[in-house]
């Protein structure tokens, strides 16, 4: 015989739990908003694992990517954002405004804080070392 209580609780702590994600996306979302507006970008995705940010690039170069992910993307982490920006990310997708051509850098908010700690002659190094091509 099943326990209706059981069946209760366990809906409601999965309905907690999925609002405090929509609520942790949210924030990530929006923080990725204000730090990525010098780029201007064309969209900002968070779908499961991976952050997508389309530009307004028709053909994306490396000169954009690394900015983008060192000062843009990850400046939140180094001023204060809490620790559910950028939570469960493992890659970021850097698109050109066709989401056909672009790099997908492997990280999220672990890679942001050692790019934080890096001397500027290492940073290049390190963002492209984490980043390889996409082409649809």
């Amino acid at each position: 015989m099943r326990n209706p209580v059981a069946g209760n609780l366990i809906i409601g702590l999965l309905l907690v739990g999925w609002q405090i994600a929509a609520v942790a996306d949210s924030d990530t979302q929006e923080r990725l908003q204000v730090a990525l507006d010098p780029w201007d970008p064309h969209e900002i995705r968070l779908t499961g694992n991976q952050l997508t940010v389309i530009t307004r690039e028709r053909r994306m170069t490396d000169q954009v990517l690394r900015p983008l992910i060192s000062t843009g993307v990850c400046m939140p982490v180094f001023t204060g954002a809490p620790d559910s920006y950028l939570s469960g990310i493992d890659e970021i997708a850097v698109l050109n405004i066709h989401g056909r051509q672009g790099y997908i850098f492997s990280g999220g908010r672990p890679e942001c804080q050692e790019i934080g700690g890096l001397p500027m002659n290492d940073l290049e190094k390190y963002i492209l070392s984490r980043t390889r091509m996409h082409t649809n």
